[in-house]
C-alpha cells in the first residue's frame, strides 16, 4: 500500500488521529487535516476548515491522487431545538455535513477517472438513535449517513466503494458547544443529559476501536454500506430494529435521565 494516499480529516485527536496513526503503521501516505495543523510523526497535516469553501477548495487543489477520502472531522452541540439559534444550526451543519460533500465534490471526480476510490464518512451512532438536546447534532449526522449511504448508490459501476461508520460511545475529547438560555426551562434535563454523555465518553472504548474497523472495511472487496462501531453498538443497532419505536425512546430517556 506505499503507493496509495489516504486524506483523513480531522486528524489532529481523537478517532481521526487513530484512524491516521493506523493508515500509516500499513504503509499508507496520510494527509491529515485540521483547523490549526501541528506536526505529526509519519504524516503531512493539512490546514481545513470545513465551514470555508476557500479552505476546502485549496487543501483540494494541493493534493494529487487521493485513493481513501475519510471524513471524520466534525463538531458537537447540546441545547434545546427551542433555543439554539438558526446561526448555530446551520454552523454545525457546515462542519459536519457540507464540508464533507463539498471536499467529496471537488476529489470525486479524480477517482472517478482512474475507475478507483474509497470514500468512509464517519458519522455517529446518534444519527441512528437521536439523543434529547442532542438533537441537532443528531440530525447532521443522521444527513451524513443518508448522504453517504445515496453516494454509495450513484457512484456504483464506477469502482469507488462508499461506506459509513457510525461509532457508539467511543472515547474521545470532541469539544461539546453549548447553546441554551441561562434562564432556559429544559437547563435541569440539559445538564443531566451532558452528565450522562461525559460519563459514557469517559468510561467507553478507546478511537482504535473505530480505526481498526477502518482498516477491516478498506480491505474487503465489497464493503457493506453501513457499520456500527463500538461497544455494544451491534446490540443497539438490532435493538433499533427489532424494538417499538415507543419502547427505543423511553429507553432512552431512561438513559440519559430526561423527564417525560
Amino acid at each position: 500500500m506505499s503507493s496509495r494516499t489516504a486524506l483523513v480529516t480531522g486528524a489532529s485527536r481523537g478517532i481521526g488521529k487513530a484512524i491516521a496513526a493506523s493508515l500509516v503503521r500499513c504503509g499508507w501516505q496520510v494527509v491529515g487535516t485540521s483547523r490549526k495543523p501541528d506536526d505529526m510523526p509519519g504524516l503531512r497535516m493539512a490546514e481545513l476548515d470545513l465551514a470555508n469553501e476557500a479552505s476546502i477548495e485549496a487543501l483540494a487543489a494541493s493534493l494529487g491522487n487521493v485513493d481513501l477520502i475519510v471524513h471524520n472531522a466534525g463538531g458537537s452541540q447540546i441545547g434545546p431545538i427551542e433555543e439554539v439559534p438558526i446561526p448555530a444550526m446551520r454552523a454545525l451543519f457546515e462542519r459536519n455535513l457540507f464540508g464533507a460533500l463539498r471536499l467529496t465534490q471537488l476529489l470525486l471526480p479524480r477517482m472517478r477517472a482512474r475507475g478507483s476510490g474509497r470514500i468512509l464518512f464517519v458519522s455517529s451512532f446518534a444519527g441512528v438513535i437521536p439523543v434529547p438536546f442532542l438533537s441537532i447534532y443528531a440530525a447532521s449526522k443522521a444527513a451524513l449517513i443518508a448522504a453517504g449511504r445515496g453516494l454509495r448508490q450513484e457512484v456504483l459501476g464506477s469502482g469507488i466503494q462508499v461506506s459509513v461508520i457510525a461509532p457508539f460511545d467511543i472515547r474521545t475529547n470532541i469539544p461539546l458547544e453549548l447553546s441554551y438560555r441561562p434562564d432556559s426551562p429544559y437547563m435541569a434535563s440539559v445538564r443531566r443529559v451532558r452528565d450522562v454523555r461525559d460519563r459514557s465518553l469517559a468510561e467507553a472504548p478507546e478511537p482504535d476501536v473505530v480505526a481498526n474497523l477502518v482498516l477491516r472495511v478498506i480491505a474487503q472487496p465489497h464493503p457493506r454500506a453501513f457499520y456500527a462501531a463500538g461497544r455494544r453498538a451491534g446490540l443497539q443497532a438490532f435493538l433499533l430494529k427489532h424494538l417499538p419505536d415507543a419502547l427505543v425512546e423511553l429507553i432512552v430517556r431512561r438513559l440519559f435521565r430526561v423527564d417525560g
